[in-house]
């Protein structure tokens, strides 16, 4: 279980604490910004890289009532950026219509000629609804951010 945003965090500047890998790979290249209401039970963060990366990383259970929200700023994402990356390593929990929110936002981005991967840091609570659903098949999902290339064919994490 993450432990409840500290100041810092909602100061939505550099690294995010809870953030481990992502904040690594985005804290020195932009702020943070928390997309999510304060008392919902899911952590939207938003970092901007460049002009047209954007990572969103979820924390916390997309349950029911949760999967909306983050279906909205996913949506809303794909239709700015041209490559989105979706975090879900601090999931705790994936219900059916957080999968239909993901595929509705794959759907969204390939509508818009965008791009979207799903880092589940090989989480058994990511993946196992994914791969009973069949919605794994449907997404670009990888176990890390150091899998991730952009969309020019360089290293999004800038390792090579």
């Amino acid at each position: 279980m993450s432990p409840a945003p500290d100041s810092a965090e909602r100061a939505d500047t550099g690294a995010v604490p809870g953030l481990p890998e992502v904040a690594a790979w985005c804290g020195a290249a932009g702020a943070w910004e928390r997309l999510d209401e304060p008392d919902s039970g899911i952590q939207l963060h938003l970092c901007r890289v460049g002009e047209r990366i954007r990572v969103l990383a979820v924390r916390g259970e997309i349950d029911a009532a949760e999967a909306t929200a983050f279906q909205n700023a996913a949506i809303d994402l794909v239709r700015t950026a041209k490559y989105l990356v979706v975090d879900l390593t601090g999931v705790r929990f994936l219900a059916s219509r957080g999968l239909a929110a993901l595929v509705r936002t794959q759907r969204a981005a390939d509508d818009v000629g965008s791009r979207v991967a799903v880092v589940t840091g090989g989480s058994r609570v990511v993946l196992r609804p994914m791969q009973v659903t069949g919605v794994d098949t449907q997404l670009h999902l990888v176990d890390s951010l150091e899998d991730l290339e952009r969309p020019d064919g360089s290293a999004l994490t800038g390792r090579h």
